[in-house]
């Protein structure tokens, strides 16, 4: 199957593969060493950089993402620390290319099958990562908790796992192979479960409110409620094994809840509610400029002297980079959403449009709750859920063109 598509088209299907096992192997090298992260950057970046210029064809998407990398770029020579901006610049260059990579590559439907399986070999591999980690017991404990381990990654692996996860219902519907199916399935319920253990509230809404999209949208929602007994007799039988974990782990998790400004001071992992507070209040009481452009883009903020990096990619937006930047932030998906949107209206009668319609809007939902935990000071979530959605965009493209060729009703 692979020989029936370009040799470039194989690079494509690596990328999510590499961000993976960069995401894993990167925590344990020491700081500042040439680890897998330095190199999967420099590959990409210069990957991405030719792509521009020998490869891309203007379209939508690519005028509005390109207008907002030139603004951010622009923006990071007038900050205090240009080494610190332009270094987080590059990762948000980066995983927006992937979304215009996307739509440039998975034209056709093999090509969009290929690439779903290698976002399935992804999930297998954070998976076999994290029970490995609890095999062998190594990693760190999360929230004062040693009942679970989850590597050196930490609990933000299962982020991760979210996005490959949501993308696994419109794999079932795509893929022929019984084997490959089964496989999915086992991962799906791995990673839903993996998901709830890591007791990641950024994770868990977004897996949660993703679902619900999705399970709103899909055309097949007879055969959800066929299947749900069946899913609710797994979950009770297996219930023993997790469930007293997950309970463990909530109580650890509770302990470590903090929505005050003396708390925020005291961890750099916690107060996403205060920071929304005080960079609004810092935004709209300077001047005109900084409400419109912002200031010191990606870089630390000081909160009453204390420097803390914004988390929530809104507020990353609105404080570094003004209201223009936010409104250019969010107006990217936007973009993406009307336009499969529009070929959902017109070719609604079809099923399988209705499924890639659904996916879309759970992935983009995703988004929009892991962008309150933070997904712009790296790329690999940004990065690999702007890729799919330019896949998924390409491959409606596709059939909107060929209405012939589905297959799936």
């Amino acid at each position: 199957m692979l020989n029936r598509v370009p040799n470039i088209f194989l690079i494509i299907l690596i990328i999510p593969i590499i961000n993976v096992a960069a995401a894993i192997l990167t925590p344990l090298f020491p700081p500042r060493a040439l680890n897998p992260g330095v190199i999967r950057g420099l590959f990409l970046t210069i990957f991405t950089i030719w792509f521009l210029f020998t490869q891309y064809k203007s379209n939508v998407f690519g005028k509005i993402t390109i207008v907002f990398l030139v603004y951010i770029f622009t923006l990071c020579w007038l900050s205090d620390d240009f080494n610190t901006s332009i270094y987080i610049f590059n990762k948000v260059y980066i995983a927006s290319i992937l979304l215009l990579i996307g739509y440039h590559y998975v034209r056709n439907p093999l090509r969009f099958l290929l690439f779903q399986r290698a976002f399935l070999v992804s999930l297998f591999l954070l998976e076999l990562y994290v029970i490995s980690a609890n095999i062998f017991g190594w990693g760190f404990a999360t929230y004062k908790d040693d009942s679970v381990f989850f590597g050196e990654t930490g609990v933000n692996i299962t982020k991760y796992i979210v996005i490959f996860v949501i993308g696994i219902p419109l794999y079932l519907k795509t893929e022929k192979d019984k084997q490959y199916k089964n496989l999915a399935i086992v991962l799906l319920f791995i990673g839903v479960l993996i998901t709830f253990i890591g007791m990641k509230r950024s994770a868990i809404l977004a897996l949660g409110f993703g679902l619900v999209m999705y399970s709103f949208l899909t055309p097949y929602k007879t055969r959800l409620v066929r299947s749900l007994p069946f899913i609710i007799i797994v979950v009770f039988i297996t219930s023993p094994f997790y469930l007293p974990i997950i309970l463990k782990r909530y109580e650890s998790r509770q302990k470590k809840v903090s929505m005050t400004y003396q708390n925020l001071t005291q961890s750099e992992t916690e107060g996403r509610v205060v920071e929304v507070q005080l960079t609004i209040n810092e935004t709209f009481n300077a001047g005109l400029d900084r409400v419109l452009f912002g200031y010191n883009v990606f870089m630390k903020k000081n909160y009453l002297g204390h420097k803390r990096m914004l988390h929530v990619d809104y507020m990353n937006m609105l404080g570094g980079a003004g209201i223009f930047g936010l409104f250019l932030f969010l107006f990217c998906y936007f973009k993406i959403y009307q336009f499969i949107n529009r070929i959902y209206r017109e070719m609604k009668k079809y099923k399988y449009i209705k499924e890639l319609f659904a996916t879309a809007v759970a992935l983009l939902a995703v988004q929009a709750l892991l962008s309150i935990g933070g997904t712009m000071q790296g790329l690999d979530l940004r990065g690999a859920i702007l890729m799919y959605l330019g896949a998924l965009a390409s491959i409606s493209s596709y059939y909107y063109l060929y209405p012939n060729k589905l297959e799936f009703d």
